[in-house]
């Protein structure tokens, strides 16, 4: 029995196998979930404002090049939010928020992979979480401003800059640039092409 030898890096037309892409959604679940088992214990800081470590997903998003595997791990970090969300006691407004999740994780790796084609760059990390959390979070304010009855233009808009701040430089771009030097030597040689 002769096996094929494994190329030592991937190009970007190389498709990922699908164990490989399963395997990265759950890592991606069950980190992102575990992250938030620890920082939805403070509670919302104001209304619809809390805090979500986006810092997760964006490493697993780093690591990996753009595509399936970005894919893989904001769908991931979506099922691990919407099975909290469950837990906790389903709202109208979570379908939204769950198609913000996967749309802003996708987006911070469109802008960290093929804009900034850096995913080390400091620059590049911080913008991509930024832009990545806005995304999430103008669907979050959206969801939160039609599915509230209460809930006025301040509150939503309020909701969408507290929530940008929380997870795109609170728990986003301050501990990524903090980890990815740690693990760049990883992020250039063994995941990416």
């Amino acid at each position: 029995m002769t096996s094929t030898p494994v190329p030592p890096t991937m190009s970007e037309d190389t498709p990922w196998p699908s164990r490989s892409l399963v395997l990265l959604c759950g890592v991606s679940l069950l980190a992102f979930a575990g992250g938030l088992l620890v920082t939805e214990w403070f509670g919302e800081i104001g209304t619809d404002i809390d805090l979500k470590p986006f810092f997760i997903p964006y490493l697993l998003i780093a690591a990996v090049r753009f595509g399936l595997p970005t894919l893989a791990v904001g769908f991931g970090a979506a099922v691990g939010e919407g099975v909290l969300d469950v837990f906790e006691g389903y709202e109208l407004d979570d379908p939204v928020g769950f198609v913000g999740y996967v749309l802003g994780f996708v987006i911070f790796g469109w802008y960290l992979h093929r804009v900034a084609d850096d995913p080390s760059s400091r620059r590049g990390l911080a913008v991509a979480a930024i832009l990545g959390a806005f995304v999430q979070a103008f669907f979050e304010s959206f969801a939160f401003f039609l599915f509230e009855p209460a809930a006025g233009t301040r509150q939503a808009a309020l909701s969408l800059v507290g929530n940008t701040l929380s997870h795109g430089i609170l728990l986003g771009a301050i501990p990524l640039l903090f980890f990815v030097p740690l693990a760049r030597a990883h992020i250039r040689t063994r995941l990416r092409p």
